[in-house]
């Protein structure tokens, strides 16, 4: 599951970064990627911690989830 989570992430990160420049489309990538932090932040954790803690796991697919299916205002035209 962690793979799977931690996958989805990098690959969602991967679409608004994979332009070299800072604005694509007007998108503004560095925002983006500030917005997706706490998500990022806490799958970092939940991977860190190996399973160990439920909880991070949990929060993991949480903050990932609402970020995939309502992505932040700062990612409009980033995808």
């Amino acid at each position: 599951m962690k793979f799977t989570l931690v996958t989805l992430l990098a690959v969602f990160a991967a679409t608004v970064s994979a332009s070299p420049a800072v604005s694509k489309r007007g998108c503004d990538v560095l925002g983006c990627i500030g917005a997706l932090a706490p998500a990022v932040a806490s799958c970092a954790e939940a991977l860190v911690l190996e399973g160990e803690d439920i909880f991070a796991d949990i929060e993991c697919f949480i903050d990932a989830t609402d970020d995939i299916l309502d992505p932040p205002s700062a990612c409009n035209g980033c995808f």
